[in-house]
């Protein structure tokens, strides 16, 4: 059976695209242009575009260090929020930090770093809700919340989402579906994206590849999302950066182009 034939509804969900890479040097029209023609429902933005967001839209990717940058990367976020609703767009997505690929990160995973993280994020999810945002929180590598356990401690402490991102707990060895299961209707937002390695650092301990090559079990995660009911969209987050500066010259209308690809052949979606 082939991950296509395995993989439940997924074909029918929203597809996405992230508007890193060289796409943040770009206009926001000509990026919307350039991912709309490759086949996608919508675009992620990134903080790049955060003053010229457009629709359609599935979502804001504001990734401030909560526990590295304090009271500044809180009030970043806040201002994203307001945005975000001005825009029309309803979900904004966060990490708790540090941001170790972050110059000034602090590696610290303290109670000081918690309770800095924690209180940023009731500060953000009250204004969430204040503006009718959902907050998604993306559990991450180097991150104080990156596994299944410290994003458990999130969960009970803070109001806030999930934006579940399965690469993650490749490294930490989480059992992808069943943490599925577990949240449920917590998660708002899906991440594309592979890896294999273990918890360390990106490039020597990790990395990210192209989908379908790591260790995300992909027909059993989708059926997890099918079997929780899950409605939202799937965004690609193209982070296999050697593929993308060695094989494909740093061309991110490329990059989208080979996800589409991979996309269609993982869930069934046809061109």
């Amino acid at each position: 059976m082939s991950p296509a034939d395995s993989a439940g509804g997924a074909a029918g969900h929203e597809i996405s695209f992230i508007a890193a890479l060289d796409f943040a040097s770009r206009p926001a029209a000509e990026v919307r242009g350039s991912l709309l023609g490759a086949g996608y429902d919508s675009v992620e933005w990134t903080m790049a575009h955060v003053d010229e967001m457009l629709a359609p839209a599935s979502a804001l990717a504001c990734q401030q260090d909560l526990a590295s940058g304090g009271e500044s990367a809180v009030a970043i976020t806040i201002e994203a929020i307001q945005k975000a609703s001005d825009a029309g767009v309803g979900t904004v997505n966060v990490l708790t930090g540090p941001n170790l690929w972050e110059k000034g990160a602090r590696p610290d995973h303290d109670e000081r770093a918690w309770t800095q993280a924690l209180n940023g994020l009731d500060l953000i999810c009250t204004e969430g809700a204040l503006r009718d945002v959902r907050i998604g929180l993306e559990p991450c590598w180097g991150n104080l919340a990156h596994s299944a356990e410290t994003t458990q401690r999130i969960l009970e402490a803070v109001p806030v989402s999930v934006t579940f991102d399965p690469s993650h707990f490749v490294m930490t060895d989480d059992p992808i579906p069943e943490l599925i299961e577990s949240w449920g209707d917590r998660i708002i937002h899906f991440h594309l994206k592979d890896a294999f390695g273990r918890e360390g650092m990106d490039g020597e301990d990790f990395i990210f590849c192209l989908l379908g090559e790591g260790e995300v079990p992909w027909p059993e995660t989708f059926a997890a999302l099918e079997k929780i009911g899950y409605e939202g969209p799937m965004s690609v987050e193209f982070e296999a950066y050697r593929y993308y500066e060695q094989i494909l010259g740093s061309d991110p209308e490329a990059a989208a182009a080979l996800a589409m690809e991979q996309v269609r052949a993982l869930t069934g979606r046809q061109a």
